[in-house]
């Protein structure tokens, strides 16, 4: 399945076995992150997945073109989408923002682990490739490992706005990528306002974040997590 899945790239990779541990494969990425900013390359890490390969097999066969995607990628379009997304869905349910956003009164939770690499529920790992992505700028590898387009997860274009928009301004990079799931590091404290409009560009990138995500389903849980954590974590049922 490893070789299915990269065949169609030519970048170099290496696999982690299932089980081994997990600092030891964060400790290898960390050290290729460090390396990537000379070399070229930004390191991901892809659970070996038939239904990722599955998605890969269709898009790349649709004279699919990541320096295309890349080269009209946008910042501004990237805003724009999230923006507009919010807002269809805050006007669809009919409520008040000031209901929508809620008041939660516990603690913010501390993400700072990746999960897609590990079994749900538990800290043992799943096989996982780490890829060598050609990019000079984190965003660009959801265009060169092509992710989005279904369900209510957006397209590759818009994916790459997106991306491209949070790495301007937040300096975000994707680390992991699954066929449901990517978590993204992020460097540096979040303010109380940033947090707020931040819960909302995420609930907008993916509506799951909180509707399945959070246990108040409160934009105002999203913001306080945002400011505990250093990993993003999105989802798309």
């Amino acid at each position: 399945m490893v070789e299915e899945m990269m065949k169609r790239f030519s970048f170099p990779y290496r696999v982690f076995p299932a089980g081994t541990p997990y600092l030891e494969i964060m400790d290898e990425y960390d050290s290729r992150f460090e390396a990537g900013k000379s070399e070229g390359f930004i390191p991901v890490l892809i659970p070996v997945d038939d239904i990722l390969d599955e998605y890969w097999n269709t898009i790349l066969e649709e004279d699919y073109n990541a320096e295309d995607i890349i080269a009209a990628a946008s910042s501004e379009a990237g805003k724009e989408f999230l923006d507009n997304r919010y807002r269809q869905y805050l006007d669809g349910y009919g409520i008040s923002e000031e209901s929508f956003i809620g008041s939660f009164d516990g603690p913010g939770q501390d993400i700072y682990e990746y999960t897609a690499i590990c079994r749900m529920g538990t800290n043992e790992t799943v096989q996982t490739i780490m890829a060598e992505v050609p990019a000079t700028e984190g965003w660009q590898v959801v265009a060169r490992l092509p992710f989005g387009g279904w369900n209510e997860c957006p397209d590759i274009q818009d994916m790459a706005n997106v991306c491209k928009y949070w790495f301007d301004k937040y300096g975000a990079v994707p680390v992991t990528i699954s066929h449901d799931v990517m978590e993204m590091h992020v460097r540096g404290a979040i303010s109380d306002e940033t947090a707020l409009e931040l819960a909302k560009e995420h609930y907008a990138f993916t509506p799951d974040r909180v509707d399945q995500c959070t246990v108040s389903g409160m934009l105002d849980e999203v913001a306080k997590c945002i400011q505990e954590s250093s990993v993003w974590y999105f989802w798309w049922d």
